[in-house]
This record gives structure tokens, C-alpha cells and sequence, in this order.
């Protein structure tokens, strides 16, 4: 018999034992726009391993969590077994070594080129003058890519930005400027050019 799915109280008491992981990269020298050594690409992972399945108790506590919409992926580290249960993507841009932002984001993606309009208009150093002005300190601007959380852990009060604002102290701690653009990536793409169904998606992203 399968068992049931976790309550949501019981993902919440869970919250404790979630670990953080974290994945960069940055060219050692550039080649090309892409390779732009002023550039960290990296990802982020919220994982929460599941019990030793020692006893009843704990075997049924995983056999819940393993249900459907609890996770992303399911991983093993060594015996263990893990919960992927939100997962974050994104750029870090140092300012003060990036030789032409506009090439290195376009070189990436159209959804890196939205961001463009952030920086100045030469393509060179320096965000847009009219948040140069608002800004204190900071030499880095991290673009937050993608955001994915599985969906039972969703309208849980918070359970997604707290993850996330976690996640951003150790990824942004020399940021002027953290970005991102609500976009509604998991609905189907039948359903992208209806107007009324991408508003009300994207409020709730």
C-alpha cells in the first residue's frame, strides 16, 4: 500500500534538516564573450536527506516524503537518500572586471539579455546611471536565472523565499544589486500566449 502523502505541518517541521548546496564555475581566462572570467555561473540546491531506515517509524516517515510533488530529484549520497526539494541558477557579474556585459549576458541566453537594460549602454563597466545613483556600495550584480521548488512545499507561508534569501547570503554577500524576472516557467507552453493566464501566473512566481 502506498503511503500517504506528508501533511503540510509535517513538511514543515522538516525545515531543520535541510541542507544547503552549492555549484560554480568561472573561466580561468577568456576565449570568448561566454568564457569572460569576471563571470560566475553557479547553482544552488535545497536537499533534505531522508532517515536511516533503521526502524518502522523512520521507513514510514520516508516512504511519505517520497511521495509525488515532494521532490524535484532523487538523489543518493553514498547509502543515504536525498530530497532535491528547490533548486536556483543564476550569474554573478563583477563590475569591476567584466570587459562588455551586454556580449557576455547575450552570448548566455535571451533570458540573460532581458537584463541588459541594467547595466550601461556602452556595454561596458557600470550598471545604468540611473541606479548608479541609488546605490551605496557593491561591486557584483547576481542575476537569479531560475527558481524551482517542488510544488507540495508551495503555499507553505514562505518555505520558497526563505530558502532563497538563505541561499542569497552566500552567493550575493558583495552585491549592489540582486535581479530577477518573475516568469511562470512551469506551466505549458499551449497556455504562454494566453495574457490573462501569464498575469496571474507571473503574481504568484
Amino acid at each position: 500500500m502506498t503511503a500517504a502523502a506528508p501533511a503540510r505541518v509535517e513538511l514543515l517541521t522538516s525545515l531543520h534538516r535541510l541542507e544547503l548546496r552549492f555549484d560554480s564555475a568561472a573561466s580561468l581566462v577568456a576565449s570568448d564573450a561566454h568564457d569572460d572570467p569576471a563571470t560566475l555561473e553557479w547553482g544552488c540546491r535545497a536537499v533534505l536527506p531522508l532517515w536511516e531506515p533503521d526502524d518502522e517509524d523512520a521507513m514510514a516517515d520516508n516512504a511519505r516524503l517520497l511521495g509525488p510533488d515532494v521532490s524535484l530529484a532523487q538523489t543518493f549520497q553514498g547509502q543515504r537518500q536525498e530530497l532535491t526539494i528547490l533548486s536556483m541558477s543564476g550569474l554573478t557579474l563583477n563590475l569591476w572586471r567584466i570587459g562588455h556585459i551586454y556580449a557576455s549576458l547575450d552570448s548566455r541566453s535571451s533570458n540573460y539579455e532581458h537584463f541588459a537594460p541594467l547595466f550601461d549602454e556602452s556595454g561596458d563597466l557600470g550598471l545604468h546611471s540611473d541606479l548608479e545613483e541609488g546605490l551605496v556600495s557593491g561591486t557584483h550584480v547576481v542575476i537569479i536565472n531560475r527558481v524551482l521548488i517542488a510544488p507540495a512545499w508551495r503555499g507553505l507561508g514562505g518555505v520558497g523565499r526563505l530558502l532563497i534569501g538563505r541561499m542569497l547570503r552566500w552567493v550575493a554577500s558583495q552585491a549592489a544589486l540582486v535581479a530577477t524576472h518573475p516568469y511562470p516557467i512551469d506551466i505549458p507552453v499551449i497556455e504562454r500566449d494566453d495574457r490573462a493566464t501569464m498575469t496571474r501566473e507571473k503574481a504568484v512566481a
